[in-house]
């Protein structure tokens, strides 16, 4: 009877492991594909949307950093309509350090990832132009 009570809670237990493991990959998975979509179109203005998005999910904590992300980003923007890039790239730069910054305390960090390479895949094709 005991080998039998020991083979069940081993078996239980197992189950449990496995299913977390699949529900975990699987929510991870979900979250990488709903972050993807927005860098699609890697660009300022998709890039601003994403800031707006993870304001919007409390996902940024704090206004004050929004704004300072966003003003950022409108910087970049005027400097790339008028044909600044290097200073677009400053501009870009200054808003990956700020997020870095933020990461963990203002941000949540997983985001805070994906707004960096979306910032870099911006700059990448900002260079490549």
């Amino acid at each position: 009877m005991r080998k039998l009570r020991f083979v069940v809670v081993i078996f239980v237990a197992l189950t449990a492991f496995v299913g977390f493991n699949l529900f975990a990959s699987a929510t991870a998975h979900a979250q990488t594909t709903a972050m993807s979509g927005c860098a699609q179109q890697a660009n300022i203005e998709t890039l601003e949307a994403c800031v707006h998005h993870c304001a919007d999910q409390g996902l940024i904590t704090k206004q004050w950093v929004t704004l300072s992300l966003l003003d950022k980003l409108d910087s970049a923007e005027n400097a790339v309509s008028y044909g600044r890039t290097a200073r677009a790239i400053n501009a870009l730069n200054a808003f990956i350090a700020e997020v870095n910054a933020q990461s963990g305390t203002t941000i949540d960090p997983m985001h805070a990832m994906h707004l960096v390479m979306h910032a870099q895949i911006v700059i990448q094709t900002l260079e490549n132009t």
